[in-house]
């Protein structure tokens, strides 16, 4: 279980959206991993040393969650582009977990958000590893007569920085400035870390 040293859960009024981020007390490394989609595009472990990075799990077919997600992510790291040098804007990277249905088409779902983010998926036991990894959530349910079935998964949003570990989880809806002031704070306690 993932421990939490802090959390900002800053409120504008009770219907718009906000961020629930969770900084980590202890930050948990990501283990080995190499996923890809369709268009060779890659991303594994070393893919993280290159900067900040924000995955998500969900799957292309998901009638809400997930489009709602990364359209809000969108508007989060365009906010966040605005505060932190281009170094920084975190890279944004959606892993399917059905890979079954996915494989072909992860990339572009992605890319339909926003041209720069990454749609990846792989074996079961990669994405496994992530997920557990990360203290997310998935399952895929029984399919019906027909052979359709649907997939259950957490919504929050993983935080890596570019030492490749967890550092936060953010759980949606975002407010896109609020959402950029929490990346900006947490690189700022990440670089006050690494000086000391």
């Amino acid at each position: 279980m993932l421990r939490i040293c802090q959390i900002w859960l800053c409120l504008t009024f009770p219907a718009m959206a906000q961020v629930q981020g969770v900084a980590l007390e202890e930050p948990v490394p990501m283990p080995a991993f190499s996923l890809s989609n369709a268009a060779g595009q890659s991303f594994d472990a070393a893919d993280l040393a290159e900067g900040w990075t924000v995955l998500m799990f969900g799957f292309n077919s998901c009638p809400d969650v997930c489009p709602f997600t990364l359209s809000n992510l969108e508007h989060a790291i365009s906010e966040t582009a605005l505060r932190v040098s281009p170094a920084n804007v975190p890279k944004v990277v959606f892993v399917s977990v059905d890979p079954a249905r996915d494989a072909p088409f992860v990339g572009d779902y992605a890319a339909f958000f926003h041209p720069d983010f990454l749609g990846v998926t792989g074996d079961r036991e990669t994405i496994d590893r992530l997920v557990t990894a990360t203290d997310s959530f998935y399952r895929l349910e029984k399919p019906d007569a027909s052979g359709f079935y649907t997939v259950q998964h957490s919504s929050a949003v993983s935080v890596i920085g570019p030492d490749g570990a967890l550092r936060a989880k953010l759980q949606p809806p975002f407010d896109p400035g609020l959402t950029a002031e929490f990346l900006a704070r947490l690189q700022i306690a990440y670089r006050r870390e690494a000086s000391n």
